[in-house]
This record gives C-alpha cells, sequence and structure tokens, in this order.
C-alpha cells in the first residue's frame, strides 16, 4: 500500500476552508491503477517522527485504530470517527490531516482504482485530507499527468481538489518542483495554479517526515534543510513564491519542533517583504494546528513579531477556520485571544 502523510492545509490566498471537491471524470478514472503503484521519491510528512510525545504517539495510535475501522466498517465509518477524535483529543488535530490522506489512499485500494467512487464515500474532514490523498494516488499514477490535471476535478475545479492535484503532480514527475509548476500553470485559472502550487510545496517540504520516505533524495534534503528550502524559495517564479514561503517553515519546525519563534526570526531572512509576510502567515498558521487548544502559543509568537504580527494572526485565524471545517469564521479566533491590544488588531486584520 502506498502511505504518503502529509501535515495539513491552508490556502495562501484567502485562509478559507476548502470546497467540497468533484468527482474526477470518466477518462480520469479510468486511468487510475486497480493498485496504486508509487513513485520513486513517493512518502512523505506527519509521522511518528514529528513531534515526538503526545503528538506522535497519538498519530501511531489514531491511526492504526483508523485504518483497522475503515478495513472493517468502511471509509464513512473511519472518517467519522477521525471527526470525533479530533474533537476529545487536540494532539489528533496536529495529525489528523496526515491520517486522512491515508484513509483516501485506501479507499482507492478499496474502490479497484475507481476514483470516483472513493471520492464519493469522502468527507472534508481535516482540511480535505480524504480527498487529496484519493487524487494525489490517482494523479500520481497517470501517465498522461497534463491532461488528467484538467479532468479530474472538473466541472466544479474547485481549489480543495487542485491542492490534491498539486500533491499528485509530485508523485507524477518523481518529485521535480519545476516539472509540477510547469504543469500546474495549465490548471484554468491562476487561482488554480496557485492552488496547485500550495500541494506542490507542502509535498516538497514535508517528504522527509515519513518512516517510508527515500533519504539522499533532493527532495528529502531540502525538507530537511531550512537553508535550503530559504533558497528553493528565493529562486522559485513569482507565480508560486508565495506558496513556498508559506509553507517553507514546516521545514524549520521539523528541524526545531515547536520553536515558533526560532521559525518567525528565519521568516525574517526571506528576503523581500512578501516572503517574510506569506512565511510569518504560516508560522502562525502552524501554531493553531500543533496547538488547537491552546491558542496562547500563537499569542505569544504573534505578539512578540513585530512587523509580522499581523501577517501570524491571519495565519492563526486561517486554520482555524480550516480546524473548525469552515464553521467557524476566521476572525473569531481573535476574540479568544486574551491581550486585549492583540485582540484588537486581530480583529482589524483577521
Amino acid at each position: 500500500m502506498l502511505i504518503l502523510l502529509l501535515a495539513g492545509c491552508s490556502g495562501v490566498p484567502t485562509g478559507t476552508a476548502p470546497a467540497t471537491p468533484s468527482a474526477p471524470s470518466a477518462a480520469a478514472t479510468a486511468s487510475a491503477p486497480a493498485s496504486p503503484t508509487p513513485s520513486p521519491s513517493a512518502t512523505h510528512d506527519h509521522d511518528d517522527d514529528h513531534g515526538a510525545g503526545d503528538a506522535g504517539a497519538a498519530f501511531a495510535a489514531t491511526r492504526a485504530e483508523l485504518l483497522a475501522t475503515q478495513a472493517s466498517a468502511g471509509t464513512p465509518a473511519a472518517l467519522a470517527l477521525l471527526d470525533e477524535r479530533i474533537a476529545t483529543d487536540p494532539t489528533v488535530a496536529g495529525v489528523c490531516h496526515a491520517i486522512a490522506h491515508e484513509l483516501g489512499h485506501v479507499a482507492v485500494e478499496q474502490s479497484g482504482g475507481d476514483a470516483r467512487q472513493a471520492l464519493a464515500l469522502g468527507t472534508e474532514v481535516c482540511g480535505g485530507g480524504f480527498t487529496h490523498g484519493v487524487i494525489e494516488v490517482v494523479l500520481g499514477a497517470s501517465r498522461r499527468p497534463g491532461r488528467d490535471l484538467l479532468r479530474i476535478c472538473a466541472p466544479a475545479n474547485d481549489g480543495s481538489c487542485f491542492h490534491g492535484v498539486g500533491h499528485g503532480l509530485m508523485f507524477a514527475t518523481g518529485m521535480d518542483v519545476d516539472r509540477s509548476l510547469e504543469l500546474c500553470d495549465r490548471s484554468p485559472s491562476s487561482s488554480l495554479s496557485a492552488r496547485c502550487g500550495e500541494g506542490v510545496f507542502m509535498q516538497l517540504f514535508s517528504s522527509d517526515l515519513s518512516a517510508q520516505h527515500v533519504a539522499g533524495s533532493a527532495a528529502f534534503d531540502v525538507a530537511s534543510d531550512p537553508a535550503g528550502a530559504r533558497a528553493t524559495c528565493r529562486g522559485t517564479r513569482d507565480r508560486y513564491a508565495p506558496n513556498c514561503w508559506f509553507y517553507a517553515p514546516t521545514v524549520w519546525l521539523t528541524v526545531h519542533p515547536d520553536d515558533f519563534t526560532g521559525a518567525m526570526d528565519w521568516c525574517r531572512g526571506a528576503g523581500t517583504d512578501v516572503g517574510r509576510q506569506l512565511c510569518a502567515r504560516g508560522v502562525g498558521s502552524r501554531t493553531v494546528k500543533y496547538h488547537p487548544d491552546d491558542l496562547a502559543v500563537g499569542e505569544q509568537v504573534c505578539a512578540a513579531a513585530g512587523g509580522l504580527t499581523d501577517s501570524c494572526l491571519q495565519g492563526m485565524g486561517s486554520y482555524w477556520s480550516v480546524h473548525h471545517g469552515g464553521r467557524l469564521a476566521a476572525a473569531s479566533v481573535c476574540r479568544r485571544l486574551d491581550d486585549r491590544a492583540l485582540r484588537d488588531r486581530c480583529r482589524q486584520v483577521v
């Protein structure tokens, strides 16, 4: 079974919760193999290596429980149980997207490679991870990804689906960022190209975290080296640089778990104001992703961020909405902050 583990999604431009994806076309469905075949560097993100301790234990235990539930009771039951675990155990929130991805992979296998059937079983729990997992398996196995990326999300062509396309293109191209972004260029609109780019960089910057990674690959080297991640973003085309900087703090936090203050300082070296602001937004989002039950973590980081405070707060709001499946507005995070001045600032910028 192909195992691909992800760190969690949130849209760079708006931070809104992802929309429900459409089923792939018959042509895209037909291109999916009955049993997905891993690409040479197919692996990644959140596993027992990330967040040693509570988060790692939560990942291992919840993953095992949900895969067993999926095998015995089906995908809907497993996704419903994941939603319950998020509500009752805050440590699961930081790893739930990874687990949802894997449930998507298994659903494709269980459906005999029929992506339409697999997607019909899913929900958008935990940032649409299940949808992304299905799409990356199907598109990653495509022999004609440039054609199928235009079919797999049609006709709705929503952003969450195209985020999954970005992940899938990385597998289809053997983790070739430049080639993957060239294929993202073919998306039906610039906004969908941007969402595709999100998936590309999320995949790149989390490729070293899975126990199934291929050490020594270019993606592994970048994802385990903050300096390499910074160089990658500086060399990325303007169209996709914001996507790169938003996800780049993942690398710092992989090497320095929970060092959000250090990550914010690292963002100051982005080289451009856009890079600094998007990087800071990425840090803010991860404070909520990893600590949704303790917003004081993000509050302290954002309060000390100086000129990056607004972006940090926007990031907190972005993932707060994603964490709650879009049921809560991003700005609702503001009233949960203790510091009055920061709370007022948050209301102005989120």
